[in-house]
């Protein structure tokens, strides 16, 4: 009989792509999953569609689930015969309690692994241009909790550079024993908040003034704490917040990468149609077309779904010639063993029409597999150029509740469909006045405009 497992995963700071790989896989493989609030909320989209996701979060003073609670069900399903991932802030044994999470596993007979995150203590400096050592400046770093359970002082060990985690409560005891331990007044202390989120803020003083400066910063939580000679430097190595951060509403958030630090919040997504009867009418006469276009990912994953469901694979496009959007939509027809026969540089339905203006498809047939509300400027195009279009639903959009974001600490948001101007609209009204948005396509251009959203085609990545 297959035994449950426990995987205690340390997620990294915020950041999403600081994830290891390990932990990637395993969250993606994962029958229950377990999650603090502090976890980036992209990973939440990776376990797959039967995964049970349980919020067990731990906010200071608030508990979703008392510690012991959350021991009993980490156990409890693992005994069910379940791959449990226990998904962690940073890392799962620094100032986490996960050591006596792995205590109670072992404890019940239940076998665990534990898969090491980046610690908030070291990512979030790195992120605020702060070098927790440095040759000039001092050779040792001691991390600290700043939040002792009852009964324990807070002790501070040696060192130049003192790193607190969990400390926003106690920061006023923190500096206090600084003080007392013989550190000068007007050594600097900065608070980095948020570390390594799109959202981070570094906040900097003195041991002297800083209680008056977080006090009027309004210091949010998470925070940590970092004082030593080496916050002087953080004026010069800041690098993070130089980065312009994108708010990206639709899917395949990585090709944005260029334009800064993508905030991946999906505002849509694609499902399925009720009835397919027109995609499997379509799908019997496959040999009166010459030419199938794909215009995005989710038209070739659900057309080709289609195909599978009559019986038919690839071998029933052999006599079809093949164009796709974008290099995206290519490699996703690649993983199904099909390469299109064109492929425009300017990824858009214009591009498209300008490579087809330099074929003669007059009297051509095209069948356009895509979504059930879509552009009608490649069909009217075709169409123009003497082609006969048949443009075939395979999917549809719905609005979906995007996980939270601070617009106040967004650059650049990008509306990658009409579907996505729409759903931001409804849910957030209008863009504000410090936010650049950009769009991809005229057709999405278009949509925007009608919704008074003062946008811009997206610019080209010439790296």
């Amino acid at each position: 009989m297959a035994k449950g497992k426990v995987y205690l995963v340390g997620t990294g700071p915020g950041d999403p792509e600081l994830i290891t790989m390990k932990g990637y896989q395993l969250i993606k493989d994962a029958d229950v999953l377990l999650y603090d609030h502090l976890i980036p909320p992209e990973l939440l989209g990776l376990p797959k569609p039967q995964a049970e996701l349980i919020a067990v979060g731990k906010f200071a003073s608030k508990h979703t689930l008392p510690q012991e609670e959350i021991n009993k069900l980490i156990i409890k399903k693992a005994k069910e015969n379940k791959l449990v991932v226990r998904l962690k802030g940073g890392d799962p044994y620094m100032f986490g309690r996960g050591g006596e999470e792995a205590e109670d596993c072992f404890d019940a007979g239940v076998e665990f692994e534990v898969v090491p995150g980046v610690t908030s203590a070291l990512a979030a400096p790195g992120y605020a241009g702060i070098p927790p050592t440095h040759r000039d400046c001092t050779p040792n770093v001691a991390i600290v909790t700043g939040h002792r359970k009852e009964g324990y002082e807070l002790d501070i060990p040696k060192a130049g550079t003192v790193i607190f985690l969990m400390g926003v409560k106690n920061i006023g005891k923190i500096i206090d024993t600084l003080l007392k331990d013989g550190w000068d007044k007007s050594t600097k202390i900065a608070a980095i908040e948020h570390g390594t989120f799109y959202d981070q803020r570094v906040i900097k003083g003195t041991l002297e003034n800083f209680l008056d400066i977080v006090e009027k910063a309004k210091l949010r939580t998470p925070a940590i704490f970092i004082a030593g000679k080496v916050v002087e430097m953080q004026e010069k190595l800041d690098w993070f917040s130089k980065k312009q951060k994108v708010l990206v509403l639709g899917t395949h958030p990585e090709k944005y990468k260029y334009l800064g630090t993508v905030v991946h919040r999906q505002i849509i997504k694609c499902v399925g149609l009720d009835d397919y009867s027109k995609t499997d009418d379509a799908i019997k006469k496959l040999n009166d077309f010459d030419w199938m276009v794909f215009t995005s990912v989710n038209g070739a994953k659900y057309f080709l779904q289609r195909l599978n469901a009559a019986g038919l694979d690839a071998r029933a496009l052999a006599n079809l010639k093949i164009a796709a959007i974008g290099k995206t939509t290519a490699a996703r027809l690649a993983d199904f063993g099909l390469l299109p026969n064109l492929v425009p540089e300017d990824e858009s339905s214009a591009g498209l029409l300008e490579e087809f203006k330099k074929l003669d498809i007059n009297g051509k047939n095209f069948i356009l597999p895509q979504a059930e509300v879509s552009s009608k400027v490649l069909p009217q195009g075709l169409t123009e150029a003497g082609a006969t279009v048949d443009a075939v639903s395979v999917y549809k959009t719905v609005e979906i509740e995007p996980a939270s974001v601070e617009m106040d600490f967004i650059d650049i948001i990008v509306f990658t469909s009409g579907s996505t101007v729409k759903a931001f609209i409804k849910k957030f009204g209008a863009v504000p006045d410090h936010i650049k948005a950009y769009c991809l396509g005229p057709p999405t251009l278009n949509t925007a405009k009608e919704n008074n959203i003062n946008a811009e085609l997206i610019p080209k990545n010439d790296s």
